[in-house]
């Protein structure tokens, strides 16, 4: 795994859990709309679920469940993240590291916050890659 690879890999969990999150936001809804169609449904078919409103339930909390794992795993990650960072002995690389890899801020961003163009952000950064490639070994045993 690349130094960028690894920096990155809270990004990709990132969108992993805002997507599990439209996921289960999506699952309350069904939820809601069975729940509704259940109290205003007159016939009882004999081929329907017998709980489908337990079994959405049921699905949520799986859903949930997994995401707070996730988002456990993201925190772990991010931890590494920090350490590996901090051990950048130059200011002005550890800032744009940080600015991205931990507090996951797009280049627009981290460049209006520090008062730099993006393109020297860029420059920034590929020197702290290339700083953190020579003198860091990446101990992160494994790769969500």
């Amino acid at each position: 795994m690349t130094m960028k690879e690894f920096l990155s890999q809270a990004f990709t969990l990132q969108r992993l859990i805002k997507a599990k999150e439209t996921h289960i936001q999506q699952l309350h809804s069904m939820r809601e709309n069975v729940s509704r169609g259940l109290q205003t449904e007159t016939k009882i078919q004999t081929s329907r679920k017998q709980d489908p409103i337990g079994e959405l339930a049921v699905k949520i909390l799986d859903s949930e469940k997994e995401c707070r794992l996730q988002i456990a795993e993201m925190i772990r990650i991010q931890n590494e993240i920090k350490s590996t960072v901090e051990n950048v002995k130059k200011a002005e690389y550890r800032l744009i590291l940080y600015e991205r890899y931990v507090n996951l801020k797009n280049w627009d961003n981290i460049a209006e916050d520090n008062h730099y163009s993006v393109k020297w952000v860029h420059v920034l950064h590929k020197r702290s890659l290339e700083f953190l490639e020579k003198h860091t070994k990446i101990h992160c045993s494994s790769h969500f």
